[in-house]
């Protein structure tokens, strides 16, 4: 149900995704993949786990390095997408459970 990643969050918008591609190929790297960030003019960067770290020396390579955090997650293989109201209770319940000291972080397949 879920793929364990490497997961590099950058935190200004990638326009140059061939650049960045490029740097990836020169670090032996050999799958990327870029998405918008969760929050607003950031990226993410997600890559086989084994490879985290070589994708992380390609993101400061091209000058994006600056503020960049690296880790690993795990990624849903089938997003669901549910109403509105389903998402506000799921939501209310992951914040509960981010708020226990002992959670680092918690995993869903929410797409929405």
């Amino acid at each position: 149900m879920y793929s364990f990643k490497g997961k590099i969050e950058i935190p200004s918008k990638v326009d140059e995704e061939e650049l960045l591609m490029v740097a990836a190929i020169g670090n032996d790297v050999d799958d990327m993949e870029l998405v918008d960030g969760d929050d607003e003019g950031t990226s993410i960067v997600y890559t086989d786990s084994k490879e985290t770290a070589a994708m992380f020396e390609a993101v400061k390579s091209i000058g994006l390095g600056e503020g960049a955090k690296m880790s690993l997650t795990h990624v849903s293989k089938a997003p669901l997408e549910c109403n509105d109201e389903d998402f506000e209770n799921n939501m209310a319940i992951i914040d509960a459970l981010e708020e226990l000291d002992d959670v680092d972080s918690v995993e869903h397949n929410m797409s929405n």
